[in-house]
């Protein structure tokens, strides 16, 4: 079965900020939807569910508080609560009343993306050992729960290995090179962005929940569904060939 886009149920009130975090989210590849108040949220629930709903605190009406408790225990999703509210009363009263994370306005979209991503692969449906996803180092294939495959070139295959050797964790730029066997002093940062940037295209085309996020001054992280790295051999009872690609 093929993995959709993590689907995101955004519930802020302020138009402005809704619409500009609605496009930063959707540009960094989920899928997202937003409501003002609890109200709309509920329009939305009716036409399908969320992974992950980020909520904010002060809402006209029904607020982010009462909201979370009401859903916490009626779906498997996500809750994060996004809000400008620092108290750490506040904190403790949204943990203990749903949420999973709490994060305080204003936010890095890079960190708040980040967060989504890592939360929905707790919560969305788990794959069985055998059809979980799996790259094999040889003959540098991606496989997918639904055994589609991605072969990749021998420099894009060396720096999603060492991204997925840290799955959530941030790698440096400069480690990214050293991988490829260049002297970071003599390597133009432009040429990471550039194999970053082709690596990931190829794996949002091949299935848009392979997610590498990359944070200025920091480097790149693999956030995507859990993969399995293997160095070659047999997944799902077919044989794969062990020679070099």
């Amino acid at each position: 079965m093929e993995l959709r886009p993590i689907r995101v149920f955004l519930v802020e009130d302020n138009q402005a900020l809704r619409e500009e975090m609605s496009f930063q989210l959707e540009h960094e590849g989920f899928e997202v939807r937003s409501a003002q108040d609890a109200r709309e949220l509920a329009t939305l629930l009716q036409s399908g569910s969320c992974d992950v709903l980020v909520l904010d605190i002060n809402l006209p009406g029904e607020d982010g508080f009462s909201i979370a408790r009401r859903l916490v225990d009626q779906q498997k999703w996500g809750i994060v609560m996004l809000t400008a509210r620092d108290d750490i009363d506040d904190k403790l009263r949204a943990l203990q009343g749903g949420a999973d994370i709490y994060l305080v306005k204003p936010i890095d979209r890079r960190e708040l993306a980040a967060c989504i991503a890592a939360l929905a692969r707790r919560v969305r449906p788990t794959q069985g050992a055998d059809s979980a996803w799996c790259y094999l180092k040889v003959p540098r294939v991606l496989q997918a729960p639904d055994n589609r495959e991605l072969s990749l070139t021998p420099q894009d295959a060396i720096v999603l290995a060492v991204l997925l050797e840290r799955q959530g964790e941030t790698c440096a730029r400069a480690e990214l090179g050293t991988s490829l066997g260049i002297d970071f002093m003599d390597f133009p940062e432009g040429r990471i962005n550039t194999v970053i940037s082709r690596l990931r295209a190829k794996l949002t085309a091949f299935d848009p929940s392979l997610q590498i996020v990359g944070w200025r001054n920091q480097g790149y992280a693999y956030v995507g569904p859990p993969v399995r790295v293997l160095p070659t051999g047999l997944r799902g009872g077919r044989s794969t060939d062990s020679g070099p690609g």
